[in-house]
């Protein structure tokens, strides 16, 4: 039974999702079978972890249906029952928090039973909310779009013959809603394949564009907003854009919901991170200042949670500007926000990082040993960290074979993007060529290091050059 679904879900809720759900399960406007309810008891004596040698079928049946025979079926129509339920209890919790969802449903019914007195009154205090400047993000242009097409069906309704305002204020909504969400959709697009190989088609001609700049964005900052940041990733050279985004951010002009602030952030630190890689270390603090302002603001933290990709990239940026003492404090006051499935990954990494910049190479391949590699960037950045170990510790034959290695799985990996993939390999063809030319050609190669575009660890190249030539 662990492995069940209605298990599975029982195991994600925290302590008081799983309260809730009991009355939600005790309520029989939602459940009139009373064997469900039991079941659903007898689950949760087992929460959080639901192992037990008891928590198996039988026993749980005879327990469900004291003195009946064993039926395989019907416990499986009970538990898909219970599951059924507990994944109509998710979207009744996820309706409770978005309240503007649901008040528009029950101005819905309001004015479709005739109800003009209530429904006033509702749309009196609806209007009230929606005029506050907090609520701007992109989810309030659907709720003003979706609020303009209510009034007008219930004007519809009414049968009346005078001017009314809502169709045209429907029609400017759909305009707001239509070109962020076209907007964002592309930005997501272009972020997207700079870092997984894909091919998207983003069908926005320049008449398009045109069309959006001589509305003026609608007077919107959010779309203001996504469409530099569309500019800047169209345009990567043209740095004027990264300057408007950062200047949005700095300013703190934005009045926007954290999930739309979060993704700026995102897409801004993104557009430095491809920079680094093509060689403008000044980007590095850039990137930097906007994980600090993200983290310290609590952007970048959802519901205590802070990322284990942003916890690394903070890590390796603040090591390339030395920030050594900095550094030691952050993983130690951040490493407990990470999630729990993350966390013994991340802190070894991390370390592993941070005792190679400080030159304790054992410690630092010790806890590279200790990481498990899930993930693709993890991956990426513990060979790239091993190759420089193994280098710097005269660990010829260990080296070579994890430049073999990774030069194969760069080649034959479909999923990495290619300008990525360049960026790794030819790490790789330049560590090879340190290790197998003469030192009489260092000169030559550190010219061929300083000019290859796409690069990963560009100055410690160098400085192994360096090191080869005057050895």
């Amino acid at each position: 039974m662990e492995k069940s679904k209605v298990v599975h879900l029982l195991r994600s809720l925290d302590a008081s999702e799983l309260e809730s759900l009991e009355r939600f399960v005790d309520s029989p406007y939602y459940n009139q079978e009373e064997p469900v309810l039991r079941l659903f008891r007898l689950l949760k004596r087992f929460y959080p972890a639901f192992e037990a040698p008891e928590l198996n079928k039988k026993s749980v049946f005879q327990k469900v249906f004291p003195g009946q025979a064993y039926d395989d079926k019907q416990l499986r129509y009970l538990m898909s029952d219970l599951n059924k339920l507990a994944e109509q209890f998710l979207g009744v919790q996820e309706l409770e928090q978005t309240p503007y969802r649901a008040t528009l449903a029950q101005l819905e019914r309001l004015s479709a039973k005739g109800l003009d007195k209530g429904y006033r009154q509702v749309a009196r205090n609806l209007k009230k909310e929606l005029e506050n400047p907090r609520v701007d993000s992109s989810d309030y242009f659907l709720i003003r779009l979706e609020w303009s097409e209510l009034r007008e069906r219930d004007f519809q309704r009414q049968r009346l013959r005078r001017f009314d305002p809502s169709i045209q204020q429907a029609a400017e909504n759909l305009d707001r809603f239509y070109f962020l969400h076209r907007l964002k959709l592309a930005c997501a697009m272009l972020d997207r394949q700079t870092i997984v190989q894909a091919d998207y088609e983003l069908n926005l001609s320049p008449a398009w564009i045109r069309h959006l700049e001589e509305q003026s964005f609608f007077n919107e900052p959010i779309i203001r907003v996504y469409y530099a940041i569309f500019q800047a990733l169209q345009n990567e050279e043209e740095e004027r854009h990264f300057t408007t985004l950062k200047a949005y951010l700095q300013e703190g002009a934005l009045s926007l919901a954290s999930r739309d602030l979060k993704d700026i952030y995102l897409f801004t630190i993104n557009y430095c991170a491809r920079k680094i890689r093509q060689g403008k270390e000044h980007y590095v603090t850039e990137a930097l200042a906007l994980y600090r302002s993200g983290i310290e603001s609590a952007v970048l933290i959802d519901e205590g949670v802070l990322s284990p990709w942003a916890f690394t990239n903070v890590v390796k940026l603040s090591l390339r500007l030395q920030h050594y003492g900095w550094i030691e404090t952050f993983i130690r006051d951040y490493a407990p926000k990470l999630p729990e499935d993350f966390r013994d990954n991340a802190l070894h990494y991390n370390l592993a990082e941070l005792y190679y910049y400080t030159d304790r190479l054992l410690e630092a391949q010790e806890h590279l040993n200790q990481v498990v590699f899930s993930d693709l960037n993890y991956y990426l950045g513990a060979r790239v960290m091993l190759a420089k170990i193994y280098f710097e510790t005269d660990q010829e034959e260990p080296l070579l074979s994890l430049i073999s290695s990774f030069t194969i799985f760069l080649k034959r990996n479909k999923k990495v993007s290619s300008e990525l993939k360049h960026t790794y390999l030819n790490f790789c063809r330049l560590l090879f060529q340190i290790v197998r030319r003469s030192p009489t050609r260092m000169k030559q190669l550190k010219e061929e290091i300083r000019s290859t575009e796409l690069l990963t660890d560009r100055k410690w190249l160098l400085r192994m050059c360096e090191r080869v030539r005057t050895k």
